[in-house]
């Protein structure tokens, strides 16, 4: 932890030994003695010293466990603010807030805000959980590795999402989790999904998951569930399925890097796929090493591609707001020309306004064919999840195939824009939005998004994200996007713009 002070430093870190330990005098020891002296934990104020000694000793503070963040703000020659959060032993996360005074005795605690650990199983965020919910089958290079897996991947024995109620759970589980098993990881639990696969908020009936770098912001969706339990530090690695953006887009807005894998590299086989078309399978991480770690185990070897050039679309840069725009050309005035020259190429907006309206016809005729339900069966859903599977269902087959050779075309010329370069564009064109907001505003960031997303979908093209921030410190996404099966090039290139310095951790 900075200081300004040598005195505070180790006084901060013996108060948090002692937090953890359970000491029974940790108010006496730390505490100013005085009638002001304010503590405020679980929605109640305390003041006064002597109060407080009773209501800790009545009641302990939780213990922290490990610290992940602090920061320090000087209040005046003789006051310090720390804020702190940390990871309980459980798996939760919580944060404190603590005033300290330099008094005669040194420093000490004049006010402090310690709130309740995050429960480390939420039901928004989980559909099963244990500790853990299935163990490594086997050990090698993920061994110690927790999995959050999107409640679409069927585990051995245990119910899954998409099966009728009454059903038997699954005897076998999903290859792409087995395999991860196989490697040493285990798996926590199955995180949840919005709306079928198809919600971009987060917000589903079982409740929104909080979004650890963006308070008060939306987590982002289909995958919100794997992407928050990363994020909270609650999973080491979130595996889902990216059908238009549905792990990207919560990647960009939670600041974690997250791949999307060439369609059809990773077998599907008995997941409850969204829309077939666009299905891919990939994964979130806090690091972007452990990305390139599950690659090695799920990806194949043979094959693999070199990247000639970095290409950016000035147009695609144009959909993203200023703020987002910003970080990305931080990153471009960075770049180091040694690792891979660049060169500017244009795309059509209107070119991939078409190419949205595209992923939208076929995912919503996909996915209305595995949900032909009527209206009673779409009650607990959201709007625009309900519009979805009756705009598939009015499809007839003439729109229908009209969509699939808009698909065809588009392939073909995402491949050859992209050729053997990797493409920079942002991964969404906005940061999270606030929960609460909705109108034509939100909506025109969405359909910009869309826009950027629809290039990869389509084409089916490997995409690797990398967590950026604006300058109000709010998270947001720079994707690379490459030729078919160039997975392996695109992450070995993040890590050396990673090392190159372009690439900064926010």
């Amino acid at each position: 932890m900075p200081s300004h002070d040598a005195g505070l430093a180790p006084m901060f870190r013996r108060f948090v030994d002692a937090l953890e330990a359970g000491d029974v005098r940790l108010v006496e020891r730390f505490f100013v003695p005085g009638d002001q002296t304010l503590l405020v934990r679980r929605g109640g104020m305390v003041v006064g010293f002597a109060s407080i000694v009773e209501a800790v000793r009545a009641d302990p503070l939780a213990p922290c466990g490990r610290l992940l963040q602090s920061h320090l703000r000087e209040i005046g020659p003789d006051g310090t603010l720390v804020t702190a959060t940390h990871r309980t032993a459980t798996g939760g996360q919580g944060v404190m807030t603590l005033l300290w005074e330099r008094t005669d005795e040194g420093w000490r605690i004049a006010s402090a805000h310690v709130g309740e650990p995050d429960p480390a199983i939420d039901p928004a965020v989980w559909r099963q959980a244990g500790a853990p919910l299935a163990a490594a089958t086997g050990s090698g290079p993920l061994e110690g590795m927790s999995v959050a897996a999107a409640e679409l991947f069927p585990l051995a024995g245990h119910s899954l999402a998409s099966l009728p109620v009454g059903a038997d759970a699954p005897a076998r589980t999903a290859e792409a989790l087995a395999g991860l098993q196989q490697a040493g990881a285990s798996v926590v639990g199955l995180a949840r999904i919005d709306g079928l696969g198809l919600g971009d908020t987060g917000d589903d009936p079982a409740g929104m998951p909080r979004n650890a770098r963006a308070a008060g912001r939306l987590p982002g969706g289909a995958m919100s569930g794997p992407t928050a339990a990363v994020a909270l530090g609650q999973a080491d690695l979130g595996l889902g399925l990216d059908t238009w953006g549905s792990l990207l887009l919560p990647a960009s807005y939670q600041g974690l890097f997250g791949i999307r894998t060439t369609h059809g590299v990773v077998p599907l086989e008995g997941v409850a796929g969204v829309a077939p078309s666009f299905d891919s399978v990939g994964w979130v991480a806090r690091d972007l090493a452990v990305l390139a770690e599950v690659a090695d185990v799920l990806l194949p070897q043979a094959g693999l591609l070199g990247l000639d050039e970095a290409l950016l679309g000035r147009d695609l840069l144009g959909l993203a707001d200023p703020d987002v725009v910003r970080a990305i050309e931080a990153v471009l005035d960075r770049w180091d020309s040694s690792v891979l020259p660049m060169r500017m190429v244009g795309q059509d907006r209107d070119v991939l306004d078409g190419w949205a309206q595209t992923c939208r016809q076929i995912r919503d005729a996909e996915v209305a064919g595995r949900h032909r339900a009527g209206d009673a069966d779409l009650a607990g859903l959201g709007a625009d999840v309900r519009t979805a599977i009756r705009s598939g269902l009015a499809m007839d087959d003439a729109r229908l195939r009209g969509a699939r050779r808009a698909q065809a075309a588009a392939r073909a010329a995402t491949a050859e824009l992209v050729g053997n370069g990797v493409l920079l564009l942002p991964t969404t064109a906005t940061v999270a939005p606030v929960r609460d907001r909705a109108g034509a505003t939100a909506r025109r960031g969405r359909d910009r998004t869309q826009q950027l997303l629809s290039l990869a979908t389509l084409g089916g093209l490997p995409t690797v994200t990398l967590p950026l921030a604006t300058r109000r410190r709010l998270p947001c996404g720079l994707s690379l996007v490459g030729p078919l099966g160039s997975d392996h090039a695109l992450l070995g290139l993040a890590g050396q713009l990673a090392a190159a310095g372009v690439i900064v951790h926010p």
